[in-house]
């Protein structure tokens, strides 16, 4: 493989589980810390600041701006020539990731409410954000409700649609169509994988094709 732009990670070969990046000690050289996933992938030129070109060490697939997020993913889920062993690593690790973005605050309805209206936490509580273990069971049945039913992850953002969430849980603060079809998906779709292959293995004798989703944007 012909490696471009330049960077601090050669490729090398890797045969044995020991001989993963994730096995090995990593020592501090100073400067400022990657994402442990970069060891799995070139580090090219900075696209801008803080962001860089990255290219997957097993596929050659390239990315723009490599973002840790959607790396993970590609190892976890799509790349067919990485080994089994990372695969699983990574699949393990995006599992047990808890939803920690940054939400965005909802908008403030331009009309003045008037003062003998009664708001809309006096009857469905206080709009104050949710625990963090709230937020994601919301974004997990909400990420579900989206691909089943087949709605457009633009939908999302529609003002309608947000004013339905904040009528229904004002303390709940929607994803943005980008965490929705980007990072939530990849988790789910690694959470779904994960146990697949567990009910395989428990069954034994049993064999699964892959199937492709056509999601609609």
């Amino acid at each position: 493989m012909t490696e471009t732009g330049e960077s601090s990670i050669q490729k090398r070969p890797i045969e044995t589980p020991a001989d993963t990046p994730f096995f090995r000690k990593k020592t501090n050289k100073g400067g400022p810390k990657f994402d442990e996933v970069w060891e799995y992938f070139i580090k090219g030129d900075e696209a801008n600041i803080g962001h860089y070109k990255a290219t997957c060490h097993y596929c050659n697939r390239e990315w723009a701006r490599g973002k840790p997020a959607a790396l993970k993913a590609h190892l976890a889920n799509e790349c067919s020539l990485c080994p089994e062993n990372i695969k699983i690593y990574w699949r393990d690790k995006l599992a047990e990731n808890e939803n920690n973005y940054t939400r965005r605050q909802p908008l403030q309805n331009p009309l003045k409410t008037p003062l003998t209206q009664a708001k809309i936490t006096q009857h469905f509580g206080s709009d104050a954000p949710l625990p963090p273990q709230v937020n994601d069971c919301i974004d997990r049945s909400l990420l579900k409700a989206w691909i089943m039913a087949g709605i457009p992850f633009k939908v999302i953002e529609n003002p309608f649609v947000m004013d339905l969430f904040r009528t229904l849980n004002p303390g709940y603060v929607p994803p943005c169509r980008n965490t929705l079809s980007g990072r939530l998906l990849d988790e789910e779709v690694t959470r779904v994988n994960k146990k697949i292959e567990s009910e395989l293995k428990a069954a034994g004798g049993l064999t699964l094709s892959k199937m492709k989703f056509y999601i609609i944007y």
